[in-house]
C-alpha cells in the first residue's frame, strides 16, 4: 500500500464527482442518496475530506485512489456544531487505520474553522463504526427508527471537540 494522505477537497471537475458518486454506490449503497447534484454543493457549502492512497508521494491527483471519504456540513441552527453526512473506508481497506487518520485529520481540520460539536448517525447494528467513534469520544444520544426510510434505523451520537 502507498502512502495514505488526507485532503480536503475544494475543487472539483466531473471525472472526480462521478468517482465520489461511484464510491457512495459502493460503500453505502444505492440508498444514500448522494449523487452528481449533491456533491459539489457538499464540496462548495460543506466539507469533503478524502483519505487517499498517493502511488508515487507526489500532489499529482490523477494517480490517487481514494479509499476513505467524510462528507459534512455545518448545523445552521448551531454554527459551532457539524455533522458528518456520510463516512466511509472503502471495504479492502478496513482495519488499517485509515478510519482513525481520515476522522482524527478530520477534527484537525474542523478545530481550525472554529467548529465546537460534530454529530453523526449510524446504522446501530454497525459495530465497527460506532467504535470507532467512541475511540473519538462520541457519545450515544438519540435514536431514531426509520430515519432515513422503512427499516433505516439510526443511532444518533456526538462529541465535543
Amino acid at each position: 500500500m502507498g502512502n495514505i494522505v488526507i485532503k480536503e477537497i475544494k475543487d472539483f471537475n466531473l471525472d472526480f464527482i462521478l468517482k465520489i458518486k461511484k464510491l457512495e454506490i459502493e460503500n453505502l449503497g444505492r440508498i444514500s442518496g448522494i449523487n452528481e447534484w449533491i456533491i459539489p454543493v457538499l464540496i462548495k457549502y460543506g466539507k469533503l475530506i478524502v483519505a487517499v492512497e498517493n502511488f508515487n508521494s507526489s500532489e499529482n491527483d490523477e494517480e490517487d485512489q481514494i479509499v476513505g471519504v467524510n462528507e459534512l456540513i455545518r448545523n445552521w441552527n448551531d454554527c459551532d456544531c457539524a455533522f458528518i453526512h456520510s463516512f466511509y473506508v472503502k471495504k479492502r481497506f478496513r482495519k488499517k487505520g485509515i478510519g482513525s487518520l481520515l476522522l482524527g485529520k478530520s477534527i484537525e481540520i474542523l478545530k481550525k474553522d472554529r467548529i465546537k460539536r460534530l454529530e453523526l448517525t449510524v446504522d446501530p447494528e454497525n459495530f465497527a463504526a460506532i467504535q470507532l467513534y467512541e475511540k473519538f469520544s462520541f457519545k450515544f444520544y438519540g435514536f431514531k427508527k426509520n430515519m432515513y426510510g422503512e427499516g433505516i434505523d439510526r443511532n444518533i451520537m456526538a462529541c465535543d471537540i
